[in-house]
């Protein structure tokens, strides 16, 4: 029996819904540098979705799947309930809190600062410690 079917799918449910949204973004900016639309006004709405796009396809998406894949193999080749259920949700809540947490201070313009953390751009301290939420909910 698979016991963590439900565990599984909220990590992938949030990685599908963080990918449309990464996607969406993606195809923004390449409209936004082909020759097909005028420039936007403000380059900042530019670098914030630079900023979204990146790091939500480096951190927040291969996070998901990685944990949500990993908890159904562990499960199904064990052929066992998944040792430490609880765990696993309360690392998928943090992960979940941290990516909105990295993201929010994005969208107000507050961290534009590409997801490679570029040194002399700076950003919210909001953004740094969700993309760390991410990363510790993915040790747990």
């Amino acid at each position: 029996m698979f016991h963590a079917k439900r565990l599984v799918l909220a990590h992938f449910w949030l990685a599908f819904i963080a990918f449309i949204i990464a996607l969406f973004l993606g195809a923004w900016q390449m409209l936004v540098r082909s020759p097909l639309a005028p420039w936007i006004g403000d380059p900042e709405l530019y670098y914030r979705s630079v900023t979204a796009h990146g790091s939500v396809m480096a951190y927040v998406l291969p996070t998901l799947v990685s944990m949500g894949f990993g908890y159904a193999i562990v499960e199904l080749a064990l052929a066992q309930r998944l040792a430490g259920l609880k765990w696993a949700w309360a690392a998928f809540i943090m992960l979940a809190v941290g990516a909105v947490m990295a993201m929010v201070p994005v969208a107000l313009g507050k961290a534009s600062v590409l997801y490679t953390f570029y040194p002399p751009m700076i950003g919210s301290p909001f953004y740094y410690l969700g993309v760390v939420l991410v990363v510790v909910g993915s040790w747990i």
